[in-house]
């Protein structure tokens, strides 16, 4: 004789519990973002063989279901078409199944629940915001720049593309090599030298490039 296991009714996503002879009916579910009518039902049937488990779910849900699944001991169609049962050996195989297609979890060896809803001292919540990694120290950068929000620090010199006219380009190549100096090295003594004139307030060195246009993209790059 077949004893059916008394139905409970549980909200979707939850836990399932593995409690022998519990039929378990999930609530409605989403499929592709709508509600699909009939609930999923795990119905657990005990019998002196051993018994085994089918799950009923409604029949738009067998088009992304694994039929393949090598737990599944055979297919039945129920209400005319409008739902099928999938059928499992044993209760572990049919909770494992709705726990990966449904997304309900199996809580074996589980604690029973306290009754304070306080949070466990076990656990330590901490806001987003202080559960950033701290960033590491850092060392001594070569070089500071200055903004409206601070001191920015760059770990290394910066590169400045400027392009001068053919004539500009050649003077300043020959500069270059007279004094020994890389067209990189000459540069950078020229912006700082005029870099610390404007500092100190004096304008000449924008005076004297008054008459520069904007800078010609097809010049020569120092």
């Amino acid at each position: 004789m077949t004893a059916f296991a008394p139905l409970a009714t549980l909200a979707t996503p939850c836990t399932l519990l593995e409690t022998d002879g519990l039929t378990i009916a999930t609530q409605k579910l989403l499929l592709d973002g709508e509600s699909i009518p009939g609930g999923v039902v795990l119905h657990h049937h005990i019998v002196p063989a051993g018994g085994f488990c089918f799950i009923n779910v409604p029949a738009a849900h067998m088009l992304v279901l694994d039929l393949d699944d090598s737990t599944i001991s055979s297919f039945s169609i129920h209400d005319e078409g409008q739902s099928y049962s999938i059928t499992f050996k044993h209760l572990q195989h049919a909770l494992a199944y709705l726990a990966q297609h449904y997304g309900l979890s199996q809580a074996t060896d589980r604690a029973p629940a306290s009754a304070d809803p306080s949070p466990s001292s076990s656990v330590i919540v901490v806001p987003a915001h202080l559960s950033t990694p701290p960033r590491l120290t850092r060392r001594p950068l070569s070089t500071t720049a200055f903004s409206p929000f601070g001191v920015m620090h760059m770990s290394k010199k910066q590169p400045i593309r400027v392009f001068l006219d053919p004539e500009t380009h050649s003077r300043h190549l020959i500069q270059a090599g007279t004094n020994g100096l890389t067209s990189s090295a000459l540069s950078e003594r020229l912006i700082e030298y005029g870099l610390a004139q404007l500092e100190s307030g004096d304008k000449a060195p924008l005076e004297a490039l008054s008459r520069a246009a904007s800078p010609a993209p097809h010049g020569s790059e120092a």
